[in-house]
């Protein structure tokens, strides 16, 4: 522990502190201020533990969800600006990884920006590993932007069109994503927004009850509309079809009246070619995971 510091559970008081140092963090800004007394108010899956300073004062912070029962996931962690280099991110997230492991968990994990090697350099100093890249990739619907492998025309519509796909077809999704080479490169994980937990066949068979679970020739997706956007936190397709598969989510983007199609999947060449085929933007993240 470091001098002076102490390690404690976040308060509703903390508010006023905590938001004081985390509206700027990014050129956005940061979604901390907005989000913090919603998670206060939060079951017992998650915590927020923040280091306090002499004076009781919060200099840095820590939000730990149980998205599972034996998987933790770390996120929101932050420094007060004049408080950073002095070790207090790796002893809130060395706290956080003892939080995880009294509710029961075996593995935490965490999700850097790949631009972000300071954040890199700091969870490895906490002993976490990068297990995998991921890519958020974006879209415009309408854009005029000429898909870079085409003819330099707008895009048309594809030859396949997603529909909702019934519950009996998780099982034979859930293969196809078993026997190809997504599951090694995602190390079975997936995306619920932007925390991580391992894929269950019940995932797919929940999304197709809520008709989120969609399919065509080239394969399956889980996707919805959300902030004006279609966004896929899952899909399963193989080398041959992930074009065709990404053109049908445009198109599915467009039915519904998105602005945008966006997705989170993981940085497998393939994938990568296809959403920058299809005119996408493309922003890595690195996956990190610790043994608990």
């Amino acid at each position: 522990m470091l001098d002076g510091m102490n390690i404690r559970t976040a308060r509703p008081d903390d508010e006023a502190a905590i938001v004081a140092f985390t509206s700027n963090t990014f050129e956005w800004g940061d979604y901390v201020p907005d989000s913090f007394a919603q998670w206060m108010s939060e079951d017992d899956t998650s915590t927020i533990l923040v280091a306090a300073d002499d004076n009781d004062r919060p200099l840095g912070m820590v939000r730990i969800v149980m998205v599972s029962a034996d998987e933790a996931w770390l996120h929101a962690a932050r420094v007060h600006p004049d408080a950073r280099r002095q070790g207090i991110a790796t002893e809130v997230t060395r706290a956080a990884n003892q939080w995880a492991a009294d509710q029961g968990a075996r593995v935490a994990r965490l999700l850097t920006e790949s631009w972000n090697t300071a954040a890199q350099t700091q969870v490895r100093k906490a002993g976490y590993r990068d297990v995998s890249t991921w890519f958020y990739a974006i879209r415009s619907i309408g854009s005029t932007q000429p898909e870079t492998s085409g003819n330099g025309g707008k895009r048309t519509p594809g030859d396949e069109r997603l529909t909702p796909a019934p519950r009996a077809e998780a099982e034979p999704a859930f293969l196809s994503w078993s026997s190809g080479d997504l599951i090694r490169h995602a190390r079975n994980l997936f995306p619920t927004w932007w925390t991580f937990r391992s894929l269950r066949m019940a995932d797919l068979e929940e999304a197709a009850v809520e008709r989120r679970f969609w399919a065509c020739r080239a394969g399956w997706v889980i996707g919805a509309f959300r902030d004006d956007s279609f966004h896929v936190p899952w899909m399963t397709t193989n080398p041959d079809d992930a074009y065709s598969l990404v053109r049908a989510m445009l198109d599915r983007a467009t039915d519904l009246g998105a602005e945008k199609l966006t997705a989170l999947v993981p940085a497998v060449g393939f994938l990568e070619d296809a959403f920058k085929r299809a005119g996408a933007e493309l922003h890595h993240d690195i996956l990190w995971e610790y043994s608990l």
